[in-house]
């Protein structure tokens, strides 16, 4: 039975990097074991201590922030600010002063609920203050977010609700505010009734969208929402529709009065996202968003009743609390899949890695040093950001918030393949090549492995006798088999039998030779400090580790 227990005891190991590979981009080796000593409650709950909202990033061509202000003749042009503004979350997933949370999956999951596209914004402004908004909104009310979303520029840009006007409704945002971001399209009962809602409520909430300008003014606080004190859209009554609008059975045959001020119009989108909330379908449709997106596609009918139906009752009881709702269902033993006989369908290693959850693990696994923006501004965003993640990424089939649809991402909303669809025959060679990069590129890409290697907090010591009956212990990567060991546990989200450790480590690691003369190679290494021979191999099982289906595993 899939069960929303608490799930008790101490994590361990596994189902602690279970956890990390779900909330964060990829999880270090201290941050697994951290987390291994501690229950469920306790490590979501300090998972969502969420770190203060960044300060807006700089221009590398100033050394100065332009989104408020706007740009001069100094600035760099504004396809290349967009990449800026990439880079700059890019270096939140990243920099390893900011202590372990799950901020950046959150807001990848909003991102993903209320999908734009860079390459449609017209401004680098209007996409930072984009992310800026759901930053704001990470650890609130998803339903206040739909409602800031309606009057968010570089939505406004995105789907067209600038060109709405009372003679001329746009259908774009609306269509997609009750298909994509809210309520969802339930199966077709009639001509144009979708279930959860009909064409006549397009068309009426149509009508209700119009009139809201795109606002650029982004030094004018007074065009600034008060609530986010960040810009929005700027209304414009004599464009607006002031009737009523009648909305279908689907909504109670909700009516909202038209209103004939400028200073009112917003009380009609208030009213609107209101009647779309106080619906069932709203929660358990974001409910299910939430599950595929967090824990696994697959939604069989006794996960719809035991999961999803009592979680997105709580998301409505509680106004449409993201966090409290994620608690609960990331402490639940269905979480860790537990109380569940069937090992066919397993939740643990139960979805495959985006492009930027398989670099981005291996960057912070593996330590790579990360430049501070604050200190070189060019060599973060430009060289290791745009160039060193979002171009390999690119070339993965992964466009940083510019989605190839406006549904998004086909892995994350595509039925019935969903994660599966991050492979295929063009991402998988790029995803190899951002490995190869890794392990034989240039810095700043390049890791160094054997700097890695011999820190015993990353290989510990190994306390038993070496091949030759030495007893312990000994450097954890003079010892082939603990070598191995190590990087399997932590790497992959489940144990391997013994045939594929072998593979690895007899046919990759040792070339089929014996662990001793690994050993003697490992001791010639350290009395000549030469490590060639023994880089060559542990680079060669690091990629054929990184390369492999497990770790493509989350």
């Amino acid at each position: 039975m899939a069960s929303l227990a608490q799930r008790n005891g101490q994590l361990g190991r596994r189902l602690s990097a279970h956890l990390l590979r779900r909330v964060t981009f990829g999880p270090k080796r201290a941050e697994i074991d951290d987390l291994a000593s501690r229950t469920a409650d306790e490590a979501v709950d300090l998972l969502m201590n969420f770190p203060p909202i960044p300060p807006p990033p700089v221009d590398p061509a100033t050394g100065l922030t332009w989104v408020v202000t706007g740009r001069g003749g100094a600035n760099s042009d504004d396809d290349d600010l967009k990449a800026i503004v990439n880079s700059w979350w890019l270096h939140q997933v990243f920099d390893p002063n900011i202590p372990v949370n799950a901020v950046q999956k959150v807001f990848f999951f909003l991102h993903c609920s209320f999908v734009t596209g860079l390459d449609v914004i017209e401004y680098s402004e209007n996409h930072y203050y984009t992310l800026r908004l759901l930053y704001h909104y990470v650890d609130k009310s998803y339903k206040d977010l739909a409602l800031k979303m309606c009057l968010d520029n570089g939505m406004n840009d995105f789907l067209d609700i600038g060109e709405s006007e009372k003679n001329s409704p746009n259908e774009n945002f609306v269509r997609e505010f009750f298909e994509l971001f809210t309520i969802g399209k339930g199966p077709q009962i009639g001509e144009g009734d979708y279930t959860t809602f009909t064409e006549q409520d397009v068309a009426e909430a149509a009508r209700l969208m119009t009139g809201f300008r795109r606002n650029d003014a982004w030094d004018d606080p007074l065009g600034y929402d008060p609530d986010t004190g960040l810009p929005r859209a700027t209304f414009d009554i004599g464009r607006h529709d002031t009737s009523d609008k009648i909305f279908s059975n689907a909504f109670q045959n909700t009516i909202i009065t038209g209103r004939a001020l400028e200073t009112d119009m917003l009380l009609e989108v208030q009213e609107f996202v209101d009647m779309i909330f106080a619906q069932d379908a709203t929660a358990l449709e974001i409910t299910r968003r939430m599950y595929r997106f967090f824990v696994r596609p697959l939604i069989t009918q006794e996960v719809e009743d035991d999961i999803i139906v009592p979680l997105a009752n709580n998301l409505k009881n509680n106004n449409y609390q993201i966090i409290p709702v994620l608690k609960q269902l990331l402490k639940s033993e269905h979480f860790y899949d537990e109380g569940n006989p069937d090992t066919t369908d397993e939740i643990v290693g139960g979805l495959i890695k985006s492009p930027l959850e398989l670099q981005a693990g291996v960057i912070r696994f593996f330590d790579l040093p990360i430049p501070d923006p604050a200190l070189d501004a060019f060599a973060s965003y430009v060289t290791f950001y745009r160039f060193g993640i979002q171009r390999p990424q690119s070339e993965a089939c992964f466009d940083l918030f510019m989605p190839p649809e406006v549904a998004g991402y086909p892995p994350i909303y595509q039925n019935p393949d969903f994660n599966r669809l991050w492979m295929n025959s063009k991402s998988l060679p790029a995803r190899h090549q951002i490995i190869e990069e890794h392990i034989y590129g240039n810095d700043p890409l390049k890791l160094d492995l054997m700097s890695w290697v011999n820190n015993p907090a990353n290989i510990t010591d190994f306390a038993g006798n070496d091949p030759m009956g030495n007893p312990g212990p000994h450097a954890g990567a003079r010892i082939a088999h603990h070598l191995v060991q190590e990087l399997v546990d932590y790497l992959l989200p489940e144990a391997i039998d013994a045939n594929r450790f072998s593979y690895f480590m007899d046919e990759i690691l040792l070339d089929n030779l014996s662990e001793t003369s690994w050993m003697f190679e490992w001791d010639d290494y350290v009395a000549t400090q030469d490590d060639t021979a023994v880089r060559l191999q542990i680079e060669k099982l690091v990629r054929g580790i990184l390369q492999s289906p497990e770790y493509s595993l989350a």
